[in-house]
């Protein structure tokens, strides 16, 4: 071969970085341990089907498709959480919840532009299954106490799709408008947002309009002022409480509530939040509730969870 290369967004690990992401594997299954998780595998490949029926609309092009030998389509996983929710709805049809699984699984999407992002990743993470909201305290916790194992200085973005979501229904605004308003909202394109909202002839633009920026210092109370039902202001108090919670326990330095955060909103249903740390440009860790999902499975469950990425960590300077 003239040119020896690897696939696109692939990587090779020398030992030192082997040792070093071991190091890091062992140090957040500790703290899964101590919260009760237990260990999941699933296999690495599944039924395109299976994701089409977790998200229903998928992005074929950030997967790994192929076909086994009857036909059907296959897909290199690209997460963990749609096949423990599978798991769920067939060996666990007749459990009862709670379960708490864990897992250090490599996953695949196809990244055409990298921005930092890998193909093949190994997310380390776990799944609380069948608690409510009043659980999300603990999966924080556990998020908080991952990431300060690490000995870096690190920071947890914390924000909530339903008070995007019961906004939009409040307005009326239909899917296919929400969804572009989401986009906008998220990727925050102000001009165009403005643009949008007008075009929708949304009543509340200004809500819209503050979301891309609602973050850092004052966001709760700022998220509380713009707040038009009280619905909204109930969403605004529970990320009150939850805030007041974690600060107690000493993680008050560590938290930034960003309202701008409302991606997949056919998946997520509450608290939404991503992790950081110093020398990293991209979230290291990422999760939040998704109380939607077991259902379309045959589980009609709450569920919430995070995984880390452990190739994203390679690149921080962590204490070993």
């Amino acid at each position: 071969m003239s040119d020896i290369r690897i696939p696109q967004g692939m990587r090779d690990l020398i030992p030192e970085d082997c040792w070093k992401k071991e190091q890091l594997k062992n140090r957040i299954e500790e703290v899964f341990e101590r919260y009760g998780y237990a260990k999941i595998e699933t296999p690495e490949i599944e039924y395109y089907e299976t994701y089409r029926t977790a998200f229903g609309q998928l992005h074929d092009e950030e997967m790994y498709k192929f076909f086994d030998p009857s036909g059907e389509a296959l897909t290199l996983r690209i997460d963990m959480t749609v096949p423990i929710a599978r798991v769920c709805a067939t060996r666990y049809l007749n459990a009862r919840p709670p379960f708490k699984f864990r897992y250090c699984a490599d996953v695949f999407k196809v990244r055409h532009t990298f921005a930092g992002k890998r193909s093949q990743v190994t997310d380390c993470g776990v799944e609380l299954i069948g608690e409510d909201s009043a659980s999300d305290l603990e999966v924080l916790k556990c998020a908080l106490e991952v990431m300060g194992s690490l000995g870096v200085d690190y920071q947890l973005e914390i924000g909530n799709s339903d008070f995007f979501r019961k906004a939009c229904r409040q307005l009326n605004i239909n899917d296919h408008d929400m969804d572009i308003l989401a986009d906008l909202v998220d990727r925050k394109a102000l001009p165009e947002l403005n643009e949008a909202a007008e075009a929708m002839g949304i009543k509340q633009p200004e809500f819209f309009e503050a979301l891309p920026l609602l973050n850092g210092a004052g966001a709760l109370e700022e998220a509380e002022r713009i707040s038009f039902s009280k619905e909204l202001r109930q969403e605004v108090e529970t990320l009150k409480q939850l805030d007041q919670q974690l600060n107690a326990l000493g993680y008050g330095k560590h938290l930034l509530f960003d309202f701008g955060k409302v991606p997949h909103l056919n998946y997520y249903t509450g608290i939404i939040f991503e992790g950081y740390v110093s020398g990293v440009g991209v979230g290291v860790l990422s999760g939040g509730r998704y109380d939607s999902l077991l259902q379309k499975f045959g589980r009609d469950l709450p569920a919430c969870g995070f995984s880390v990425k452990l190739d994203y960590l390679l690149d921080a300077e962590v204490n070993l």
